[in-house]
């Protein structure tokens, strides 16, 4: 069976939305405003270091801040148009809130991305944690709050049902 080629990325994966990768709804229940808020400033900063480690200094394609900048890249590109849910949770913030649920909509490939992210941002972690990086290991909440999140777009994309933030708003 072939596919309609207005339904392929340049790398040939189907296109988010399309027949072949459907949009499936993650719903993010009691998501920790400020605790997202920390969790996303504190993995740009990561991200920032490793892009200015690979400009700076070859690497073999195969290490991991090659690897993750790929990813991370990727996604970017891919799933942009997910992110909504982020400007809605800085907004909230600024309200004084402390959750919120969203439900954000996203292809169901999202779950093998997540899966893949979460293991080389726990070897991102190591990299904190050994001095190799500048950047301080991500504190425990930061990884729980991470852990919650993409374990929540690999389940509900399998069908699972949403399981609520269970952790501290503060």
């Amino acid at each position: 069976m072939t596919s309609d080629a207005s339904q392929r990325s340049e790398e040939g994966r189907p296109e988010p939305g399309s027949a072949e990768d459907p949009l499936v709804d993650v719903v993010l229940l009691r998501y920790p405003l400020r605790l997202g808020v920390r969790s996303s400033q504190h993995y740009e900063e990561v991200f920032r270091e490793f892009a200015l480690l690979s400009a700076s200094a070859p690497q073999a394609h195969d290490s991991i801040p090659v690897r993750l900048l790929a990813l991370i890249d990727a996604l970017g590109r891919r799933y942009a148009r997910q992110q909504a849910h982020e400007e809605e949770r800085d907004a909230a913030v600024r309200r004084g809130e402390t959750s919120r649920d969203f439900t954000i909509s996203l292809p169901a490939s999202a779950a093998e991305a997540s899966a893949t992210l979460d293991v080389m941002l726990d070897e991102t972690d190591v990299f904190c944690r050994d001095g190799t990086l500048l950047t301080l290991e991500a504190p425990a909440d930061v990884v729980a709050f991470r852990r919650w999140y993409l374990r929540q777009v690999i389940d509900q994309t399998a069908g699972a049902a949403p399981l609520p933030w269970p952790g501290d708003l503060r």
